[in-house]
């Protein structure tokens, strides 16, 4: 709990968000500004304070705050310790290194484990020290290193730190690549010293086609290597070629014969410096080449074999020459990276250390090697980075230059060289490319006064302005953000920050204020949309907030936005009575109605939504006198949640006595829970705890009389639903949902996949048995039905012809009683009852959208039969579906993943207490090879499929339990499925069948015979027929029992009275505010690179996105709202010596975890979502271990001290994290999510 006593820094968020958003002039340059503020908080009374100013000096990478963080290493709080250790890690030099061997005598472990981490960061070495073991084993250990660091000359390098630099035998390592052609690639990966799976091919091209080794200085070699795809792949002739200039060859081998996979070249040793592989046929004539790796060898430089990689080996030689400098520093490091520094992926870290190195050595010699290689077209955004550091002003020249060649044009266009890491697949209009983001990040760290750099500056103005990114495809943030900064801060020196100004608002419609100077610059002429987002970063002064407020009433909801963004920066509080006024005469967003089509989800208003923007400049104008009308938004249900959620920030940032008693309630009971999460964390970090006081709610769950007979049942009835064969929700998506109503990949089709008119009983369920309607309703949609155990009620599922929402409704078996359970502008979908007799289903109550197509997420919730008590028990940022409960009282469901936009969209099984503790992945990650092989056929070279392997591979969708107990009945592209009792074991029951009909809406029967619908697989619609059927699993036997040629009929379910499953014991507390993790070892891992080199576990929480930006209203595609989330680091800390980590959250949040190397590096990335539910502790063995591996004999260390608290403060690191590649994230993409795309600090 945080102190009462810091409630009042917080109740004045708002004069503190003006503060931080002042020019930039007035406390020197960003990234000065923001050292010297955490520097100052370094001597904060507030141990909080402390520890989290030495925190943000590490994400800083902050060189200068060595000395004050060496003097934290002795604070009176281990919290402020540890972090000071860490933080030095990243911001010591020779300085930090006597003071941290001191400090692997602390009391605190954590402490210990930090400065023993920071050690070998900074020399490269990698002494063991056990922060755990006894006293006696640690001082020895410690001796250790305090005899190194005795014999380290105060001169030169230590002769351990250049040993480490010792480079590969093969000569081809790291090298650069050319080639004739590429099919798939890049070129690059038959250099990076890794043997798949990645290869690059040519194809449909004509032979010769080759590729050409630069080994980047004259070598005599004797031996290439190359390691081709396999059989029938291999060439049939072919010629290996040297050069010493890249234009003259000669031949060293040239063969016509079938080559082996491996194909050793050995021939007399000569001269080269180019290496060229030509294949002139192929086994495969339609790929010439497919090459895994090239290996180039020397007589001369016999094969060497390390203990370790050499990439990474020679990347802590390169960062401890940085750090331990003196003479011939610079030139090692340059002799490793040579005129043209590899640009394989395995290398790139080493190459980045070894520049860094060079800009923190500020040597001549590593300074003209940096400006050289921002002629580099990989390389340029990195030696920027380090000129930052180097600090000297003759850089200025050289990186002008290299943003006006490497940033977008004036159109907005990508400039030609683009490097392929940082090419997106889709416009990046919501984003920087790095290599002009890092120029500019030097810019604003070098002296900008020299008048000729003056002129280019200004020169390239029209350019900062042309790359500054919009909320295009995402979602608005209200604070600065590191690229308003970075363009404010060169705007505002090249004297153009006005002029970009005006031409903005003349854009924009709105008059100028100054007027247009003779011969000056040409600007973007962008769309209102677009040219909007310059006003937060540009209008700073009084005098525009009249032409602010005029565009508040724009016809462009964007623009609308980001004038109220560009006036909550302005901070001129003439601005509140205009914009309330504004707000109380508007209209809420259902008073436009619905459009009546199905797939429009949202109502009539235009989008994008405007409203958000000036409730936000209410909060942030601190406007106290209106916050009334706040919490009347608040609370006003004929808001979309984008409105409401913006209300409940708004009164977060007031902060008044009205502003938290309304958040108070809003955290125990707004029907939105992701705006729940907003004012508990409102107020937590004020020490306010609204639940302090309440008792947990009773729930004892009942027992339910046991209605199974003693005899077995005769089959007498079936509920089915019956409607059009033409499924509303798969038109335009059918790609994403199948017209037969088996599965589905995105939350464009749902949340109800499948629509129909009417409940129906079929009695006798045969098929001359009447069919009897058991609902009659005139219009509208019905699906899910569900039969209680008794098989008297029926759940299921309905919405209005002009409602969008989905509600739970109940009747009698007989036809009686028909009851609506839900209501409000929510979903409520996929009814099951729960062996208490309460009811389990999905709700949208969750306020969240899909990070990936903006749609409403839907999360597990349970209630009481009537409707009341109704809570959430699950989070999740694609859709929860389908629950159903298995033998033992759990609830099976599946679940649509999603992750960093669209890194992940699949369909996973999952399992969890009723309560929603223990959730688990039943099954799907470690069969996606499976799924898509079977989708696409084996992986090969000639598979012509690119899908990626977390790309609608798995669809895992409406799970059943079968009577054994033991299997899990589920539909899959491969029709019906059983799945278990291994987490990676599944039987497909009709797989013969499966390309001629497809199988959906299956439920087990006693005998294990399956109800199901079935239909041919008939691509044009209105051929489709959907009829009722009982599949026989033992002889793969279909019996037809209904079929109405003009309807579709499928949701069969038996009226049989069933016994009900064990009643789980309730084991979350409902009004806890966090959870706890425990993790046995992240060593437990199939990442090879973990065991050996992780050090720290971070934890990152993905706030959800809840804007709408693209709806039906507007002419973009409904499906642009890739949002991602909102980032935010809730801690960092060492593993313990065994790997383990246990740690407290807030509970019910999007969090994932990442193991980290010394340098903070990732490399173990948990690429999915998980929570703990309030007071629960969930465990877990490792990071993608084997699924069939249990936990060691031994207890986590971890365990057995107090757990870590990463509960928010208010004060993380944040980030957007959204990264556009489909199915795969690099970590150089994910790392660009915390520097390019961070918003308040300029991490690096």
């Amino acid at each position: 709990m945080m102190p009462v006593t810091t409630r009042v820094v917080f109740l004045c968020a708002a004069i503190r968000f003006l503060h931080a958003i002042a020019s930039a002039q007035e406390a020197g340059n960003p990234y000065e500004r923001q050292v010297g503020e955490q520097i100052k908080k370094l001597a904060s009374a507030s141990a909080e304070s402390r520890s989290g100013a030495a925190e943000a000096l590490g994400f800083l990478r902050a060189c200068e705050a060595e000395q004050p963080l060496i003097g934290r290493l002795r604070d009176e709080s281990s919290e402020v310790r540890r972090q000071a250790a860490m933080a030095l890690a990243w911001c010591g030099g020779r300085k930090a290194v006597p003071p941290l061997l001191k400090t692997l005598e602390d009391e605190e472990w954590m402490v210990r484990q930090a400065a023993w981490i920071a050690l070998t960061n900074l020399t490269g070495m990698e002494f063991p020290f056990d922060c755990l073991d006894q006293a006696g084993e640690r001082a020895a250990q410690a001796a250790r290193w305090y005899r190194w660091w005795a014999n380290v000359p105060i001169d030169r390098p230590p002769q351990e730190v250049l040993d480490l630099l010792a480079g590969p035998s093969n000569l081809a390592s790291g090298r650069p690549i050319e080639t004739s052609t590429t099919y798939l690639g890049p070129p690059e990966i038959m250099t990076d010293g890794q043997f798949g799976p990645r290869y690059w091919q040519t194809k449909n091209v004509r032979p010769p086609q080759w590729c050409t080794i630069d080994l980047g200085r004259v070598a005599e070699i004797d031996q290439v290597v190359v390691h081709q795809y396999g059989p029938g792949y291999c060439m049939s002739e072919y010629e290996l070629a040297v050069s010493l200039d890249n234009r003259q060859f000669e031949a060293a081998v040239r063969e016509k014969r079938p080559t082996e996979t491996t194909l050793v070249l050995d021939f007399p040793p000569r001269p080269a410096r180019y290496v060229r592989i030509t294949s002139l046929a192929n086994q495969s004539p339609r790929y010439p080449t497919t090459f895994f790796e090239i290996e180039v060898h020397s007589a001369k430089s016999p094969k060497v074999q390390f203990n370790e990689p050499v990439a990474w080996r020679q990347e802590r030689g390169l960062r401890a020459l940085g750090v331990l400098g003196t003479r011939g520093a610079s030139e090692a490091i340059l002799a490793v990276l040579g005129n043209a520094p590899p640009t394989a992926t395995p290398f790139r870290p080493t190459v980045r250390a070894g520049l860094r190195s060079l800009g923190r050595l500020r040597e001549e010699v590593g300074f003209q090697a940096l400006l050289r290689l921002l002629d580099h077209p990989f390389w340029a955004r990195y030696a920027a980075d380090a000129l930052g550091d180097f600090g000297d002003p003759r850089a200025v020249p050289g990186l002008i230059a290299a943003y006006a060649r490497f940033a977008k044009r004036l159109d907005g266009s990508d400039p030609p060289e683009v490097p392929a890491d940082d090419k997106m697949s889709f416009p990046s209009l919501d984003r920087m490319l790095e290599t002009p983001y890092l120029v500019a990040y030097a810019l604003c760290r070098l002296p900008l006064d020299d008048p000729k750099d003056l002129e280019a500056l200004r020169r390239i103005a029209p350019l900062v302005m042309a790359n500054l990114p919009g909320d295009h495809d995402t979602y608005v943030l209200y604070e600065p953000e590191v690229g308003h900064l970075l363009t404010r801060w060169l705007m505002d020196h090249s004297g153009l920050r006005q002029q970009a100004c005006e031409h903005a608002f003349e854009r924009l419609g709105r008059p100028r204020r100054v007027a247009k100077p003779a011969g000056g610059p040409a600007w973007s002429e962008f769309p209102p949309d677009r040219i909007a987002s310059w006003l937060p970063a540009v209008c700073t002064e009084r005098e525009d907030l009249p032409r602010l407020l005029a565009l508040l009433e724009h016809d462009d909801g964007w623009v609308r936005l980001n004038a109220a963004k560009a006036i909550a920066w302005l901070g001129d509080r003439r601005a509140v009575g205009p914009i309330a006024r504004l707000l109380a005469e508007s209209k809420s967003e259902a008073d436009y109605g619905y459009s009546g089509t199905f797939k429009d989800e949202e109502y009539n208003d235009s989008a994008p939504r405007w409203r958000e923007g000036p409730i936000r400049a209410l909060g942030l104008l601190g406007a106290h006198e209106h916050t009334d009308l706040l919490v009347r938004i608040l609370n006003d249900e004929r808001s979309v949640v984008d409105v409401r959620h913006a209300a409940a920030e708004a009164l977060a940032d007031l902060g008044n006595d009205a502003a938290l008693e309304a958040l108070a309630t809003a955290a125990l009971s707004h029907s939105f829970h992701s705006i729940r999460h907003i004012a508990r964390d409102a107020l937590w970090t004020r020490g306010i705890d609204p639940a302090r006081n309440l008792r947990e709610p009773e729930e004892t769950p009942r027992l339910l009389p046991d209605p199974c007979p003693d005899a077995p049942q005769p089959l007498e009835a079936i509920v089915f639903v019956k409607g059009d064969n033409n499924l509303p929700n798969t038109l335009g998506t059918v790609e994403q949902a199948d017209r037969w109503r088996q599965t589905y990949a995105v939350t464009d089709s749902g949340p109800v996949y499948r629509a129909g008119a009417n409940l129906f009983l079929l009695r006798p369920p045969k098929p001359d048995g009447e069919a009897i309607p058991l609902t009659r309703f005139p219009d509208g949609y019905v699906g899910e039905p569900e039969l209680s155990w008794d098989a008297r009620q029926v759940v299921f599922t309905r919405r209005g012809q002009l409602d969008p929402w989905w509600h739970i409704w109940r009747i009698g078996v007989d036809g009686s009683g028909l009851e609506q359970l839900t209501d409000g502008p929510y979903h409520s979908v996929g009814p099951a009852w729960l062996p208490d007799g309460r009811i389990v289903f999905a709700s949208s109550r969750a306020g969240i959208r899909d990070e990936y197509h903006g749609y409403p997420c839907t999360a597990l919730c349970v209630m009481n039969p009537d409707g009341t008590d109704l809570h959430p028990v699950a989070t999740n940022i694609g859709r929860d579906n389908e629950p159903a409960v298995l033998a033992d009282g759990r609830i099976a469901f599946s679940r649509l993943e999603v992750f960093y936009s669209r890194n992940k969209t699949e369909l996973t099984l999952h399992a969890m207490h009723p309560d929603g503790t223990m959730d688990l992945v039943l099954y799907g990650p470690e069969r996606r090879r499976y799924w898509r092989a079977l989708d696409h056929g084996p992986p090969s070279p000639a598979d012509e499929q690119e899908a990626p392997l977390t790309h609608r591979v798995l669809r895992i969708t409406q799970p059943q339990a079968m009577p054994d107990g033991q299997k899990i009945l589920a539909v899959t592209q491969g029709g019906l499925t059983l799945i278990g009792p291994l987490r990676d074991r599944e039987t497909l029951l009709a797989l013969d069948d499966e390309k001629h009909r497809a199988y959906t809406t299956p439920f087990p029967l006693p005998d294990g015979r399956l109800l199901c619908a079935v239909t041919a697989k008939i691509p044009e619609r209105e051929k489709i027929d959907l009829g009722l059927y009982v599949f026989d699993p033992s002889d793969q036997s279909l019996e037809l029992i209904y079929n109405d040629p003009k309807a579709a009929d499928y949701e069969p379910r038996p009226v049989l009275a069933r016994r009900p499953p064990l009643v789980q014991p309730v084991q979350a507390k409902r009004y806890a505010y966090s959870g706890r993790f425990l993790c046995s070892s992240v060593f437990a891992t199939q990442e090879q690179d973990v065991p050996v080199r992780g050090r720290f576990v971070r934890l990152i929480e993905g706030v959800p996105v809840v804007s709408r930006h693209s709806t039906h209203t507007n002419p973009e595609p409904v499906w642009k709202n890739h949002g991602g989330t909102f980032a935010r680091v809730l801690g960092m800390a060492p593993l313990a010596p065994d790997g383990s980590f246990c740690v407290e959250v807030p509970a019910d949040r999007l969090l994932h975890f990442q193991v980290l190397d010394s340098d903070r590096r990732v490399i173990g990335n948990q690429l999915t979502w998980i929570y703990p539910r309030p007071g629960e502790t969930k465990s877990c063995v490792g990071c993608h271990e084997n699924p069939h591996t249990t936990t060691r004999r031994a207890d986590a260390l971890a365990a057995h001290y107090p757990p870590l608290d990463f509960r928010p403060r208010g004060d993380e690191f944040t980030y957007r994290a959204k990264a556009w590649f489909k199915g795969h994230l690099p970590p150089e993409i994910e790392e660009r999510t915390r520097t390019v795309r961070a918003v308040n600090l300029l991490g690096r």
